[in-house]
C-alpha cells in the first residue's frame, strides 16, 4: 500500500467510504461488526494508492476533440489531408470539418498549413483546425465566408490575425481572435458527441483518475469560443457517463456564469459535483509565441508575447471573485505574465486580506527563484502540467534560448518554496496519463533533470496536493478512514520502483465511490 497508507496490511471500504486502514485482522473484525462480508482482494505485490485527481481539464473540448480528426501525429501535409478526408463522409451537411491537436513543428521544412492549403483540399466545405496548444485556429475560405469574415477584419484586443505577404488573410487566428470564426461554427452532431463522451470518461478511469477539475465556459471567452458558452449544459447532459467527481471551474467575464452553475442541477453534492472557482486567461502559450515574456522570444525576436486582458480588467475580475468567496484560477505561462498576475494578487490580498484563499496560478511555466518566492509568500497554489515537458522539450530551447530553459517548469523549486504544487493534464491538450505525468515530474525526459522531484512528491501532485488546491483535502487525496473510497491499483509502487521504470507502471483497476469502474 502506498500514498499515505504506508505499510498497512489492509484497507476496508463501506458505503463508498474508506472505513479502516491498518492490520488485516482488525479490518476483518470491523467488517464483522458492520455485518458485512467484504470481497477480499489480494494485491499480490501490486500497489494501492488514492485515486488520481486531475485538477485542470476541459470536458467539452475533450469530447469535441474525440469526435473530430486527430492531427497530433501528422508529420506532413499529406497526412493532415488524409485524416480530414477520412472524417468528411461522417459529417452531416451543416457541420464544419474540424481537425484538432495540429502541431506545425512536425511538418517538414517548407510545408505550412494555412488557408491556401485547406482551400486546395476543400473548396466548398468550411474547415477549421485547432493547433495543439488550443490558442490558434486555422480556417479555409469557405469558413471565412460562413463566419462572415472579410479581408478587412481587425483583431480584437488580446488577439492577432495572420496575413500573407500581400496582406491577405492567411487563415490563422490567434488567442482572442480565435473567437471570430468560432462564433459562427455550428455545433457537431449530438450523437457523435454523445458517443465520444463515454469514451473520454472511460479513458480517465482507465488512467486511474477518480476526480477532475473541470473547466467550463459560460460565455464566448475561452478556448471553445461562442459555441461553448453553454458548456455546463452539455456536461449536465452527459453527467451520467462521468463516474468521476467534479470540481467545476467556470470561465467567464462576470460572476453570472458561476452563479448560474451553482444554481443549476449540476451543482449537486449527491452527484459528487461542486462549483467554487473561476478562471481568468492572462496570457497565451509558448507554442503560439503569445505567452507574455520579459524578453523577446529567441526564434521570433519581434515579439515578447502579450497579455490577453489589461491589468485593470484582470483585477476587476479577481476582486469580484475574491469578495464573493470564489477561488481564482488564473492562466499565466510567461514570466512577465506570471509576474503581472502576482503583482495583482499582492494588491488584492493587501486590500482584501483573506486566510486560506488557495487562489491558483494555472501552468506557471517559467519562473525564477525571486518570482517563486513572491508566489509562495502570497500563499498561492500552482497547477502545472508535467507532460508539457514531453511536448515542448525538443523545440523550447530554440524558442526561449538556452539561458531561460533552466527556469521552465521548475518543479523542485516550487516544492522547496513550500508551494502546494499539483499536476494535471490540461486535457485534451495533453492525454490524461497520470503515470506518464509522474514519470515526467521525476525524470523530465532528461530536460533539466535538476528540477525533477522525488517520486513521493510526484505522486502527491496528483493526489494530496491536487485535493488541497480543490478544497477537497478532507474528502480525498490520501488513504485515511472517513475519506471517499476513490482508489487505484497499480502494477508496481511508484514510491519504490526504479526511477527509470516509472513510466512502465500500469493502472490495473480503478475504484470510484467504492465501486470498481
Amino acid at each position: 500500500m502506498a500514498g499515505d497508507g504506508g505499510s498497512a496490511e489492509a484497507l476496508l471500504t463501506l458505503d463508498g467510504r474508506i472505513a479502516f486502514v491498518g492490520a488485516l485482522a482488525a479490518a476483518e473484525d470491523q467488517a464483522r461488526q458492520a455485518g458485512v462480508t467484504p470481497e477480499n482482494i489480494d494485491l499480490e505485490g501490486r500497489a494501492l494508492l488514492p485515486g488520481f485527481i486531475d485538477p485542470h481539464l476541459h470536458p467539452l473540448p475533450m469530447i469535441f476533440f474525440a469526435a473530430n480528426a486527430d492531427l497530433e501525429t501528422a508529420a506532413a501535409l499529406s497526412e493532415v489531408q488524409a485524416r480530414l478526408e477520412a472524417l468528411a463522409p461522417r459529417l452531416n451537411d451543416t457541420e464544419w470539418l474540424v481537425g484538432v491537436q495540429f502541431e506545425a513543428k512536425r511538418l517538414p521544412q517548407g510545408e505550412r498549413l494555412d488557408r491556401a492549403a485547406l482551400d486546395a483540399w476543400f473548396a466548398a466545405r468550411p474547415v477549421l483546425i485547432y493547433t495543439r496548444d488550443g490558442h490558434t485556429v486555422i480556417v479555409n475560405s469557405a469558413a471565412l465566408t460562413a463566419a462572415g469574415l472579410s479581408e478587412e477584419i481587425a483583431a480584437p484586443e488580446g488577439g492577432a490575425i495572420g496575413r500573407d505577404a500581400d496582406g491577405r488573410l492567411d487563415g490563422h487566428f490567434y488567442e482572442t481572435a480565435t473567437g471570430l470564426p468560432l462564433a459562427r461554427m455550428p455545433g457537431p452532431d449530438p450523437m457523435r458527441m454523445f458517443a465520444a463522451s463515454g469514451e473520454c470518461f472511460a479513458a480517465l478511469a482507465a488512467n486511474g483518475i477518480t476526480s477532475i477539475g473541470a473547466m467550463m465556459q459560460s460565455d464566448e471567452e475561452g478556448p471553445g469560443g461562442a459555441s461553448a458558452r453553454m458548456e455546463s449544459l452539455v456536461v449536465q447532459m452527459v453527467r451520467d457517463q462521468m463516474p468521476q467527481s467534479i470540481y467545476a471551474i467556470v470561465i467567464g467575464k462576470t460572476l453570472e456564469g458561476i452563479e448560474a452553475l451553482i444554481a443549476s442541477p449540476l451543482n449537486d453534492a449527491a452527484k459528487r459535483t461542486r462549483t467554487r472557482a473561476i478562471k481568468i486567461f492572462a496570457d497565451g502559450t509558448f507554442g503560439s509565441c503569445s505567452a507574455c515574456m520579459s524578453e523577446p522570444y529567441a526564434d521570433k525576436t519581434c515579439t515578447h508575447g502579450y497579455m490577453m486582458l489589461p491589468d485593470d480588467e484582470i483585477y476587476r475580475r479577481m476582486e469580484a471573485a475574491h469578495l464573493a468567496g470564489y477561488q481564482i484560477c488564473i492562466h499565466a505561462i510567461g514570466d512577465r505574465g506570471i509576474a503581472n498576475c502576482v503583482r495583482l494578487f499582492e494588491r488584492l490580498l493587501d486590500e482584501h486580506p483573506k486566510e486560506d484563499h488557495r487562489h491558483r496560478i494555472e501552468h506557471a511555466s517559467i519562473a525564477d527563484p525571486a518570482l517563486i518566492a513572491r508566489i509562495a509568500k502570497l500563499g498561492l497554489q500552482i497547477c502545472t502540467q508535467p507532460l508539457f515537458i514531453r511536448s515542448e522539450k525538443d523545440w523550447l530551447p530554440a524558442r526561449l534560448g538556452p539561458g531561460r530553459t533552466g527556469h521552465v517548469y521548475p518543479f523542485r523549486d516550487f516544492f522547496a518554496a513550500g508551494i502546494a504544487l499539483a499536476g494535471s493534464s490540461d486535457a485534451p491538450i495533453e492525454r490524461p496519463d497520470v503515470i506518464a505525468g509522474i514519470d515526467y515530474a521525476v525524470n523530465r525526459g532528461g530536460f533539466h533533470p535538476e528540477q525533477g522531484v522525488t517520486p513521493e512528491q510526484a505522486v502527491a501532485m496528483f493526489t494530496r496536493n491536487a485535493a488541497f488546491i480543490q478544497f477537497e483535502d478532507a474528502e480525498k487525496g490520501t488513504l485515511e478512514a472517513g475519506k471517499a473510497a476513490d482508489l487505484v491499483i497499480l502494477s508496481a509502487d511508484p514510491l519504490t520502483a526504479p526511477r527509470d521504470q516509472l513510466g512502465k507502471i500500469e493502472v490495473m483497476r480503478t475504484m470510484i465511490g467504492g465501486h470498481f469502474i
